[in-house]
């Protein structure tokens, strides 16, 4: 990229050639670049460019560790918050507390999560009293898109949002969302859908009745469901094989409108007794790879590292399974979500002590959540401190970028989502 492709308006002084001026711009972080758009309008046409904001990006892809974003509930308040945990290392001299991250919708229900997270672009699925809501923002550079409701809802009646992923496509630089709708009176009609923010609308994926979706068990609303890896949305649903409900794993590309299906790496795995026990079937981004884990525990759909597990990585060009490695048993610990630097994990340890007064009467129990990244190679643990949330949690990765949301709305402090998009009160 050079100074030509934005024409002679972009020889932006007489001191500096333009590719230097580039070349410097492409080393500021967001927040001053953002700043320099109302310097002149080659600047402004330069960082709004497409070209200028993937090279800016890679260069802080190339220079900058992941960051963790957290959701979790208030330990005080319970209201949903997030906390951003800042660049991660093997080794960090300074343990910096993580911050706290700002979001200007009103969030106020548990039920309220992050569906995904690509390239500096959060998608978040809204929950309150009016109903649901799904929004795109870019929070470094203040912006958000309402997505708008699908077409497609009111011809099923009755519905509920089984699960929802979201990504980026690699292959025509676009962002989506996929999201799996239940017909409430029968579990086995269910619709696939996918929204595009390059067009801005949904379209429907034709279903063949074949696999019945997993419903998400209302007690672990922010479990993760549905991956996305390099614009291949996956998720866990049940198939009938031979007069037995069985495990599979669904993939939809998002160019095609074919839903395909894996078996899980050990048969007999996924024989399913019960619909819940397919939810057991855990899937994971690793490393841009698709991971699984499988857990015995079906009482509350939590992934205790008390037994250990074996970790399964999926070969996406023959898919088949491999053992990526082994985590030993670990008392007391629950896996909560994703994995960072190929082998960290976050964990959670809740401790509870039980209150009495001076006469030693019980009076109540204080419960503290201490959330940790567990090295499950090594073995090694980092605490994150100050996290000041309680379980259910949530983490993805996350680093600034100048993203365009196309045509987003500005946001700086709070913004009312009524303004800018009807919740929907049929989808809970």
């Amino acid at each position: 990229m050079n100074s030509d492709q934005f024409g002679q308006e972009t020889m932006f002084c007489s001191l500096l050639p333009g590719d230097i001026v580039i070349e410097i711009l492409l080393r500021l972080p967001i927040k001053s670049l953002s700043r320099f758009k109302s310097v002149s309008k080659p600047f402004c046409s330069l960082i709004k460019n497409p070209n200028f904001i993937s090279k800016h990006y890679a260069k802080i892809t190339q220079e900058t560790l992941p960051h963790i974003l957290i959701m979790g509930r208030h330990h005080k308040t319970l209201e949903v918050t997030l906390r951003l945990i800042n660049s991660l290392t093997i080794h960090r001299d300074i343990i910096t507390p993580p911050l706290h991250f700002h979001v200007p919708f009103g969030m106020t229900s548990e039920k309220t999560r992050i569906v995904g997270s690509a390239n500096g672009l959060v998608c978040l699925n809204l929950n309150n009293h009016n109903g649901v809501a799904i929004v795109i923002w870019n929070p470094a550079i203040k912006k958000f898109k309402p997505v708008p409701k699908s077409p497609y809802v009111s011809t099923l009646g009755k519905l509920t949002i089984t699960d929802l992923g979201f990504g980026h496509n690699p292959r025509n630089n676009d962002y989506m969302i996929v999201r799996l709708l239940n017909v409430a009176t029968s579990r086995r009609k269910y619709e696939v859908e996918i929204y595009t923010l390059s067009t801005n609308s949904w379209r429907k994926i034709t279903s063949d009745g074949r696999v019945l979706l997993v419903i998400r068990p209302f007690w672990k609303p922010m479990a993760p469901g549905m991956i996305v890896v390099k614009g291949v949305a996956y998720w866990v649903g049940v198939e009938v094989r031979n007069e037995e409900m069985c495990s599979v794993v669904v993939s939809l590309e998002m160019n095609s409108e074919e839903l395909k299906f894996i078996l899980p790496p050990i048969e007999h795995h996924g024989i399913v007794v019960d619909l819940r026990e397919a939810i057991t079937l855990r899937l994971f981004n690793l490393n841009e790879s698709l991971a699984l884990i499988y857990s015995t525990n079906l009482e509350k759909v939590d992934i205790w590292m008390n037994n250990g597990f074996d970790l399964w990585v999926l070969d996406d060009e023959i898919k088949s399974w491999s053992k990526k490695f082994k985590v030993e048993p670990i008392q007391g610990f629950l896996l909560e979500s994703g994995f960072w630097e190929n082998s960290k994990a976050m964990v959670a340890q809740e401790r509870k002590e039980m209150c009495y007064d001076e006469n030693g009467d019980y009076v109540y129990t204080k419960g503290e959540t201490n959330l940790y990244l567990y090295d499950v190679i090594k073995g090694d643990f980092e605490i994150i401190e100050n996290h000041e949330l309680r379980a259910p949690f949530q983490g993805y990765s996350y680093l600034e970028s100048l993203v365009d949301v196309n045509g987003g709305v500005g946001v700086t402090k709070e913004v009312d989502l009524s303004m800018f998009l009807e919740f929907d009160p049929l989808l809970f």
